[in-house]
């Protein structure tokens, strides 16, 4: 692996980590997005990766609004 291979890792991996602890901050997944399109933009992880990265941040996503709809019709 190269050294700019493992600093976009560290990059998004940073982010993710974040995004798994609970924060939903629309800034972190813009940070997130970004972190990953730049990183393939500039060739620092290839399409599998990249691809790999937009579905589980996707997932989380996903996840983070299922929650917050939980969360909404319990307080009906």
């Amino acid at each position: 692996m190269s050294r700019a291979h493992d600093t976009a890792l560290g990059m998004i991996d940073s982010r993710f980590a974040l995004l798994i602890a609970g924060n939903t901050s629309a800034q972190l997944h813009a940070e997130t997005s970004m972190a990953i399109e730049m990183a393939h933009a500039l060739g620092a992880i290839d399409i599998d990766e990249h691809r790999y990265y937009v579905t589980r941040q996707d997932r989380i996503l996903d996840r983070q609004h299922r929650d917050l709809m939980m969360l909404l019709e319990q307080r009906q």
